[in-house]
């Protein structure tokens, strides 16, 4: 499978791999490449109740795939606004552009200037690095 390393541009990271791109009022939300790298076939998602504003930290869904679960939290306190659409048809979108149009999930963030222990894309890989040496 091809993987599309294109990111989009107002990406921050979290600690734990999730990503939000703020884009106006909103925010799109996924998860890293490198989260992703061992999974080669996603068998569903599982949604926990992420209706109505919640804190940041909430954890939203759970995709479940090569019998790992991987947790998704929302990355800043917000509104849930739905799914990506594109999912319902090809959940393997997530693997093909983790961090562009395989998006899981949008949302209004509660606090539109906060960028709380969010990193930026090189900031991210920095504590990657540091990880793996």
């Amino acid at each position: 499978m091809k993987v599309s390393t294109i990111s989009r541009p107002g990406m921050y990271f979290t600690h734990e791999h999730e990503w939000i791109d703020f884009n106006g009022t909103v925010g799109f939300v996924g998860i890293s490449l490198f989260r992703l790298k061992e999974i080669s076939k996603i068998d569903s998602i599982k949604w926990l109740a992420p209706k109505g504003t919640v804190v940041k930290g909430t954890l939203m869904a759970e995709i479940y795939a090569d019998n790992t679960v991987i947790p998704i939290h929302a990355p800043v306190s917000c509104k849930f606004l739905g799914p990506n659409a594109k999912l319902k048809t090809n959940l393997n979108l997530i693997l093909q552009s983790p961090q562009d149009q395989g998006w899981i999930f949008f949302v209004t963030p509660s606090k539109f200037r906060s960028r709380d222990n969010l990193l930026l894309p090189e900031a991210y890989q920095k504590n990657l690095s540091a990880k793996v040496s």
